[in-house]
């Protein structure tokens, strides 16, 4: 039996081989020719279109299944996806309440009006089709490499977005960039110079605090009274891809060396707005944090963080008092992860964090955010270290 199975697929091998070989020809024929229209106006044909949409759908299913979601802080994430998605994404997806820009309704296939089409995904679906962007839609992947807490935040404002009103959108959006009654006020003349005021893609406001308001997220860093030198280095360092972040990439890149001195004065002069903190920890609570910071953990070597971050700081040097504990624990695992390694500071940091437990990330997390940023707070001299 086995001699008659193998002398027919001996028969049969050259035919498979010439057939496979000859739709290889084929194609290579039509694709030479130029008789296949591509272009966008001509649209697909419905085998096409069904085969195109069943290879998508079964894609982003089959792939996300390895995503692993974490909780989702909604009341804290949104805002930051808000932001994002008006720069990043509602130029092509539109705003609640928008309608499609012609041009883009033109695209082939058109970006899909994510209020009535984020539903019908799941979390893991909606992080993967963010994270990794679907070829041939135009979707791009994430510009901030391995960021994915960025992503789970353009999740998080994704499944919030179906029930989002026009206004409510707004408000997230313009965080505090802008009010209402100074968009309606927008008089004409300014209508016929500049156009129709929109929410700026790369307001800082929109997610940092200003002189009377603070971040519009515990996820956003506190820029006001940072020192120059630091908010100039960190700038830089977006606008060169040293430091990832799809937030603020995009933003950085267009800035050149004088918006990036004007941008470090200005949060350099403002006053240290008065953060979302965790504060009102307990001395008893605070031991842990405030003995890391104050003197590090030798057995561990780690240095005590104030004498980086305490008030005596070197300029380059970002201050954490008064920071909110989510942001901070969120760059220590940053860090955690060698994301930020990049940069001689970050590779400082780097080998730091990383030594950190997870109950030692969460207690600095803790005591810095229970600081004020005004209180003055300094490590002993170091002593513990040199010893």
């Amino acid at each position: 039996m086995a001699e008659p199975v193998k002398s027919r697929f001996r028969k049969f091998l050259p035919w498979a081989l010439g057939l496979f070989a000859g739709g290889i020809a084929l194609v290579l024929v039509i694709a030479y020719s130029g008789i296949f229209n591509i272009a966008a106006s001509a649209g697909h044909p419905a085998w096409m279109e069904w085969l195109l949409t069943l290879g998508k759908e079964r894609s982003v299913i089959v792939n996300s299944k390895s995503v692993d979601v974490p909780e989702l802080d909604i009341a804290g994430l949104v805002p930051l996806g808000a932001a994002h998605f008006q720069g990043g994404c509602a130029t092509c997806h539109r705003m609640p309440g928008q309608v499609l820009n012609p041009v883009y309704d033109r695209m082939l296939p058109p970006p899909p009006d994510l209020q009535t089409h984020a539903p019908m995904w799941t979390r893991q679906q909606l992080f993967w089709m963010v994270r990794h962007g679907i070829q041939f839609t135009g979707m791009p992947s994430w510009s901030g490499k391995d960021r994915d807490d960025e992503v789970w935040a353009v999740v998080a404002f994704l499944e919030a977005l179906p029930s989002m009103t026009p206004d409510d959108y707004l408000k997230y959006t313009r965080g505090n960039s802008i009010n209402d009654s100074e968009a309606k006020s927008y008089p004409a003349s300014e209508v016929a110079r500049q156009g129709r005021p929109k929410v700026n893609h790369g307001a800082c406001s929109r997610c940092h605090d200003t002189d009377n308001a603070a971040p519009t997220s515990p996820y956003v860093p506190s820029l006001g009274g940072q020192e120059k030198a630091y908010l100039q280095r960190a700038l830089r360092e977006y606008r060169s891809d040293l430091r990832q972040s799809g937030f603020m990439e995009p933003i950085a890149v267009e800035l050149d060396d004088e918006h990036i001195n004007n941008l470090a004065d200005y949060y350099a002069s403002l006053k240290v707005s008065v953060g979302k903190t965790t504060g009102g920890l307990s001395p008893k609570e605070s031991d842990p944090g405030r003995r890391l910071a104050e003197h590090g953990d030798l057995s561990r070597k780690i240095p005590a963080c104030l004498s980086c971050h305490g008030t005596d700081k070197r300029s380059d040097y970002p201050r954490l008092a008064g920071q909110s504990e989510q942001y901070i624990r969120q760059q220590l695992q940053v860090l955690q992860r060698g994301i930020r390694a990049k940069t001689p500071y970050g590779a400082i940091m780097t080998a730091i964090a990383k030594r950190l437990t997870e109950q030692q990330a969460e207690a600095a997390a803790a005591f810095f955010a229970s600081r004020s940023s005004t209180e003055r707070i300094d490590h002993e001299a170091g002593e513990d270290l040199q010893k």
